[in-house]
């Protein structure tokens, strides 16, 4: 960004471009809550007192950080459990330094998840799982499981419905790859999470006479596959949608995002807003019309590890050729993508056994990183350098880990020698000035989509310019 270049400063951080392209209808997140209230009849006090009833559900707490503000919960309308929380997000947008200390906070101020509950090793070995078929024929061959795909709304339930239209997925909409394709995926992914899941010691698992994602890897490429890997951003929503009926029939999707403050600078002694970024290692494997997608990450499923790539096309959120995924780095392949692989389960192995030591919630989701932290140690372990923004791993979480990995003497060879230099080396965005500051800006414009219809990252991109 040139010295002294201006930043516009929008109001509205979910606001939407008029003359953005896209194949389906768009209405942003604020018009789309006022229509659903004038439809609904019901005063907002109302309409928020019913949408708060809903909220036990996991999986919709990121409502919390995505309402606008003239349409935030009031703590006093939530569960108890969820007061302090909404206490912090109700006047403001969240900064890297507070998301930072609620990630090292939340470990010690909620209870730990219950015994029954599977942990992140878990979770990694495929404990209490169906068994995985030993080679690769068999698994592709497994029959696709249930019936046709219903689109469920995860605030349709309740005495008192929210009416006014809106609704809580994305109606209208297809996934990229079809069910059995999206099954796939999953299995190859827990395919790869039990191979690593070997460095562990005990009972080796193998497929194709393979111990290890390395090896396995090896020996698809010898049976024609081709592997192709490459670090990528795209706008985080946590899995949640939104939509709204038109008249003809078909819906106006409702894009959804999270904004922060950045604790940046822009020309004039603005602070920066962005879009909170998703980021994973994408992993392609294809023989033929055959395309399989995996992605590895710290995720809010509950372990370090890979996961299907089973997304629902969102134009404005990850569209491989608009531009509102960004791609990083050089693409992995051959011996540099077999060196990731062996980095992605020495990462996990440490991660996963730490969370699960510690009990912590979520698989250590926030302790131990956010999915964008998995992706920038993995990088930094790869290039020497991190590209992602904000990367919020914290110190203590850091000694943690690398006493972990140090008490492994010799066991991961240069992944091990990489991840512990890579711990030392990573940056911390919680609290940013002079240098460091200026570079955080250089990774915060890289990994924002360089195509998007939300007015706050065209701001962005044009003060990159």
């Amino acid at each position: 960004m040139a010295p002294g270049a201006p930043l516009l400063q929008v109001a509205d951080p979910l606001a939407l471009r008029d003359d953005w392209p896209c194949p389906v209808a768009l209405t942003p997140l604020e018009r789309a809550l006022e229509q659903s209230l004038l439809a609904s009849g019901l005063s907002r006090a109302e309409w928020l007192k019913r949408l708060a009833a809903r909220l036990h559900r996991p999986q919709l707490l990121p409502l919390l950080w995505l309402l606008p503000r003239g349409w935030k919960l009031a703590p006093a309308q939530l569960p108890a459990r969820l007061r302090s929380l909404a206490e912090v997000l109700e006047r403001g947008l969240l900064t890297p330094s507070l998301l930072a200390s609620l990630a090292d906070d939340l470990p010690h101020l909620l209870p730990s998840p219950g015994p029954e509950r599977p942990d992140a090793l878990d979770l990694w070995c495929s404990r209490g799982q169906p068994s995985l078929p030993t080679s690769l024929e068999a698994l592709l061959a497994l029959p696709s499981g249930g019936g046709a795909e219903v689109a469920t709304d995860p605030l349709d339930c309740g005495s008192e419905p929210l009416d006014g239209g809106l609704r809580w997925h994305n109606a209208g909409l297809r996934f990229e790859q079809s069910a059995p394709e999206r099954q796939r995926n999953t299995r190859i992914a827990r395919v790869l999470n039990r191979l690593g899941a070997n460095r562990l010691g005990g009972e080796t698992w193998s497929i194709d006479g393979c111990n290890s994602s390395s090896a396995w890897l090896t020996h698809l490429e010898q049976q024609g596959w081709r592997a192709r890997a490459q670090l990528r951003c795209s706008v985080a929503s946590f899995g949640l949608g939104a939509c709204l009926p038109l008249p003809d029939g078909r819906w106006s999707q409702v894009p959804l995002a999270l904004p922060i403050r950045t604790g940046l600078l822009d020309g004039r002694g603005q602070e920066l807003q962005a879009l909170l970024p998703h980021s994973c290692l994408e992993l392609q494997l294809s023989q033929g019309e055959t395309r399989i997608q995996v992605q590895y990450y710290q995720g809010t499923e509950g372990l370090c590890g890979w996961e299907g790539l089973n997304d629902l096309q969102r134009p404005w959120q990850n569209d491989r050729r608009n531009g509102t995924v960004r791609y990083l780095g050089e693409p992995l392949e051959g011996q540099r993508l077999s060196f990731a692989l062996e980095l992605c389960e020495w990462i996990a192995l440490i991660h996963n056994q730490e969370a699960s030591d510690r009990r912590l919630l979520h698989g250590g989701y926030g302790a131990l990183g956010f999915c964008i932290d998995s992706s920038a140690l993995l990088q930094q372990c790869l290039e020497g350098r991190c590209q992602l923004f904000p990367v919020l791993l914290g110190g203590i979480w850091r000694e943690r880990l690398l006493r972990r990995s140090r008490a492994l003497v010799g066991q991961g060879g240069e992944a091990q020698d990489r991840y512990q230099q890579a711990l030392a080396e990573l940056p911390h965005d919680g609290s940013l000035h002079g240098e460091a500051a200026q570079r955080a800006q250089q990774r915060l414009l890289g990994c924002q989509p360089s195509n998007s219809p939300f007015e706050l990252v065209n701001a962005l991109r044009v003060a990159s310019l």
